[in-house]
């Protein structure tokens, strides 16, 4: 079985599951990516258990160092056991755990920041409107707080996949070898509708699960494979199998050209870290041009005797993360991968009285890659005291950042629109009651400022390649939605002219038995009425007569042509080559 055989089951799978995917998941990863020519990759190292980051990250100086020493009188970090970091924007002074003096020393090389008091929220929270506005729910339990930091929360609920899993979903990419999330640890993040992660480990990667779990069952899936016995379809079933085993050779051979790299640490981290470093190395022969890893480190769910066992854990990380920056950047790939971490929640506020510390919210989170906007830490220390101070909640940080933020601005920068980071985020959206400041916090590419909120653009014009005397082109357009234009036929072309040059985000339209029909629309743009550059076609979710939005990324546009190939009524055949629109809105900047 050759990798073109396997890219064909590939690709056949990712055709079939897309028909089940929502409207906006339908549409081609180039309407979503800002560019796709370049490789980018993201390693997600999630900390289990709850970092207490508040000692990884703490104030360096001044009167809320002194807070942060009343809180923890058996755990704080005395002045000889912090390093200096760039202060926040706002000017506070700022330092890791000298635990951490590899990641210090990138933080001073302007490759690696941290996000301070970021956790998980639904809308702006604060002191002053924590008991009115919507909250996560079971904010101290470990499994509902992974959850939150993978899943993006979707207007009444968290969504059925992980975040980087959605943009995976987005971003498809047909010609993947293999999956193009890969994962070391079991997780929520890079499940996707249609995109799924592979699970591999650091000892290589595995075509099937069952290879994987010993030599034993792996010898005799060999063995089987290679004596065909019983009947023809015994035999076929069999030769199937053995095309699993010649795909694995495959891929050996593929990842034999990339030994481990001996520089990375082969501790527990360490070892998940050169794989990684494995993967992307070999990601232009497995036809990989964006990666998304979920690494994983245990052991933070510290309630008692802190301090040693965190200094222990932090110094693990270091090691293992500095010196995977330094061998991609011995490679040359280091602005091609952002590493960051997660966790379920920071710790409280105050220590306890066995030396640790109990579940908390808000918390710290690195971020570290050559691409990265360094030289500050982003976000805004919180006042270090418990119960009545102007950050806190009981003994926790309420989140001055949202998690869904920080991942957001991850999203942006491998290559998502503000349109499509919209539908993974809806929290984000600035439309809304309560809006966020912006969607991004800054730390990467150029997601500095909030994006223009997009705006009904004007249609100067419209025209039609076919109508009805009595269902004009301009009655999609006028406003009243019991006017329509229509037309019988296949390829029929209908055309909008803007007033202006614009970005579109989106064109929503309606359509007359939109409730029980799907119709068939292809949507390309121009800058000059002539030369038309397709983005997307659209199958219509056959469930509502109302406006149904269709997300487009498109900038210098001035014209809008849909070809409209009819629909499927579910009873009557000569009605099927039927089109119409009865309102058309065309939203951009």
């Amino acid at each position: 079985m050759s990798i073109s055989r396997r890219q064909f089951l590939k690709s056949s799978a990712i055709a079939t599951a897309s028909s089940a995917l929502p409207l906006s998941l339908t549409l081609p990863s180039n309407a979503f990516a800002a560019g796709s020519d370049d490789y980018k990759a993201l390693v997600c190292l999630f900390l289990y258990g709850g970092n207490d980051s508040f000692n990884m990250i703490v104030p360096a100086a001044g009167a809320n160092y002194d807070n942060y020493v009343n809180a923890r009188p058996d755990i704080h970090l005395s002045a000889a056991e912090m390093l200096s970091i760039p202060p926040t924007a706002s000017g506070q002074a700022t330092a890791i755990n000298s635990s951490m003096p590899n990641i210090a020393q990138l933080m001073a090389e302007q490759k690696a920041t941290a996000v301070v008091n970021v956790g998980t929220l639904l809308e702006p929270t604060n002191k002053g409107n924590i008991n009115s506005v919507r909250k996560p729910s079971n904010l101290g339990a470990h499994n509902k707080q992974q959850s939150a930091w993978q899943i993006a929360w979707n207007t009444s609920e968290y969504h059925s996949y992980g975040w980087a899993g959605m943009m995976m979903d987005l971003l498809a990419n047909e010609a993947a070898t293999v999956s193009e999330s890969l994962s070391l640890s079991g997780n929520e993040l890079l499940g996707g509708q249609s995109s799924q992660d592979l699970r591999i480990s650091s000892d290589g990667v595995r075509a099937m699960d069952a290879l994987g779990h010993s030599n034993a069952v792996n010898n005799n899936f060999i063995k089987l494979v290679d004596q065909p016995y019983g009947s023809l379809f015994s035999q076929e079933y069999i030769s199937r199998l053995k095309g699993v085993i010649d795909f694995q050779a495959e891929l050996d051979s593929v990842m034999n050209n990339f030994p481990e790299d001996e520089t990375i640490p082969a501790s527990y981290l360490g070892s998940q870290c050169r794989m990684v470093k494995r993967m992307i190395q070999a990601s232009e022969q497995l036809n990989h041009q964006r990666q998304v890893f979920f690494i994983s480190l245990g052991g933070f769910d510290n309630h008692g005797n802190q301090r040693g066992k965190h200094d222990n854990l932090l110094a693990q990380i270091d090691s293992a993360l500095s010196a995977f920056y330094r061998s991609l950047e011995a490679e040359g790939l280091q602005d091609k991968v952002v590493t960051f971490t997660m966790s379920d929640f920071g710790r409280t506020i105050a220590n306890n009285s066995n030396r640790g510390t109990d579940h908390g919210w808000g918390s710290n989170q690195l971020i570290i890659g050559g691409a990265i906007n360094g030289g500050m830490t982003y976000g805004v220390l919180p006042e270090f005291i418990p119960s009545y101070g102007q950050d806190a909640t009981g003994n926790k940080f309420i989140p001055s950042t949202s998690s869904e933020q920080m991942a957001a601005t991850l999203c942006k920068w491998f290559g998502l629109s503000d349109n499509s980071v919209d539908y993974i985020f809806p929290s984000l959206n600035p439309a809304n009651d309560n809006p966020f400041p912006n969607r991004y916090l800054g730390f990467l590419g150029d997601a500095t400022q909030p994006p223009a909120i997009p705006d009904k653009l004007v249609v100067a014009s419209v025209s039609a390649s076919e109508t009805r005397a009595d269902h004009t082109p301009e009655m999609a357009v006028d406003g009243d939605s019991a006017t329509k234009w229509t037309a019988k036929g296949v390829g029929i072309t209908f055309t909008l002219e803007l007033t202006q040059m614009a970005k579109l985000s989106e064109i929503k339209w309606s359509q007359a038995k939109g409730d029980v029909r799907q119709y068939f629309i292809d949507i390309a743009v121009s800058s000059d009425g002539i030369n038309y550059s397709p983005v997307s076609s659209i199958v219509t979710p056959g469930t509502t007569t109302g406006l149904v939005s269709n997300p487009i990324n498109a900038s210098d546009v001035k014209y809008i042509q849909l070809t409209c190939n009819g629909n499927n009524d579910p009873d009557r055949a000569d009605l099927r080559t039927w089109n119409n629109f009865q309102e058309i809105e065309v939203w951009g900047s």
